[in-house]
């Protein structure tokens, strides 16, 4: 199947266009969503050729350029820059240095998936604004699709559905399926049929398992747009962020643990800038705002062994987020090097709740951010102890 990059009223161009250069050696040092506001090559480490790359890659979407012609336009540049047949690449985090190929199945690569990704992108918000109130999932059925998407194929949900966050085409690389727009009465007299099963596959590798809403990028400005403010958005980013620690407290509660790494991660509040300022004041830089919080972080904090005096209920954890967003009482462990936030506990008036903040952390190979190490309990005359040792712990709100 050929994907035609061109179609109307597609924007294609701009979304290749927006995604800033970013340099990563791994490609899923960054993941889900920020892929669509980035561009990253793996093993690239020159923000210069990255450019240049980018630049030919927006040429050919704007001249219809076939893989072949824009490979061969490129070539002479990646040369010159020492980019092209056997080439040594250093890992500027750990110094590892790597024999790569640059040829012919590595540019169609960098070809293929950032124009599908591009195209992608601006075919669903085409979509989404088409009067249609369905998706049908289409994928190619020949010898080259994936089972696992090929047994998609027909399926139909209402474009809302929570499927498709994570699972609108492209679900892998090199995957060629995409989504028809449908009606209720093009359903009908095609003879198909609404999708009604309970538990959906979530058929998306760790890769490619985003959402095309884009939502804290977008959502700011379509509030502006129908009238609302900065409000209006804290108000859905709060929600949102309540949402994933609910879904994610929901799934280790019942037993059914993530086993897709791609969604064992869940942004669930952010440091505010004052706190933010305040770090940067005293030698403490982060990277990031977000605070995240880990699928085991959440076993380990409810596991059985626990000591029932230090172990917060459903409710106390659930509360962590408005508890970011109030940062009432926190702290910086100048010992621990953690950000901690204290709140009061709901079931005994002689303890006090903290959640410590690792800061500038790295999981895996995921981005760098601000995850939770532990939501725990103390009693309320070490936290006095705490509040006395100003050397240690350096009261920032």
């Amino acid at each position: 199947m050929k994907i035609n990059f061109f179609d109307k009223p597609i924007n294609t161009l701009n979304v290749l266009a927006g995604r800033k250069s970013e340099l990563h050696f791994d490609y899923d040092e960054i993941i889900h969503e920020a892929h669509l506001r980035a561009f990253t090559i793996a093993k690239i480490t020159r923000l210069d050729l990255l450019d240049d790359i980018k630049q030919s890659l927006e040429i050919a979407l704007k001249n219809g350029q076939g893989f072949k012609e824009w490979s061969e336009s490129l070539k002479p540049t990646l040369a010159k820059k020492g980019w092209l047949g056997n080439v040594s690449v250093t890992n500027p985090k750990s110094g590892e240095v790597k024999e790569i190929y640059v040829g012919a199945k590595r540019l169609k690569r960098i070809y293929e998936t950032n124009m599908r990704v591009s195209y992608a992108k601006s075919r669903y918000e085409s979509q989404m604004n088409a009067t249609g109130e369905y998706f049908r999932y289409i994928a190619v059925l020949d010898s080259k699709t994936r089972p696992t998407h090929a047994k998609l194929h027909g399926l139909i949900l209402p474009k809302t559905h929570k499927f498709w966050d994570k699972n609108y085409p492209p679900n892998d690389w090199g995957c060629r399926c995409e989504v028809q727009v449908l009606n209720e009465f093009e359903i009908k007299s095609k003879g198909y049929h609404v999708t009604n099963i309970k538990t959906l596959p979530n058929i998306a590798t760790a890769d490619w398992a985003y959402s095309f809403k884009d939502e804290s990028q977008n959502l700011q400005d379509l509030l502006i747009k129908k009238g609302g403010g900065a409000d209006d958005f804290k108000a859905i980013k709060i929600k949102t962020w309540q949402r994933g620690l609910d879904d994610m407290l929901n799934a280790v509660l019942s037993g059914n643990i993530i086993k897709n790494k791609a969604y064992q991660i869940a942004q669930i509040g952010e440091v505010k800038p004052n706190i933010k300022d305040t770090l940067a004041k005293q030698g403490v830089a982060l990277k990031a705002s977000s605070i995240a919080i880990y699928q085991n972080t959440i076993s380990h904090i409810m596991r059985d062994t626990k000591p029932k005096n230090k172990k917060p209920n459903v409710a106390e954890i659930r509360g962590v987020v408005g508890v970011f967003d109030e940062a009432k009482h926190v702290f910086y462990d100048t010992d621990e090097k953690r950000l901690l936030y204290f709140y009061g506990s709901l079931q005994d008036d002689k303890m006090i709740n903290y959640t410590a903040i690792h800061l500038n952390y790295v999981l895996e190979k995921f981005r760098t951010d601000n995850f939770i190490a532990t939501i725990s309990k103390m009693p309320i005359i070490n936290y006095k102890g705490i509040l006395k040792n100003k050397k240690r712990y350096e009261k920032i709100k």
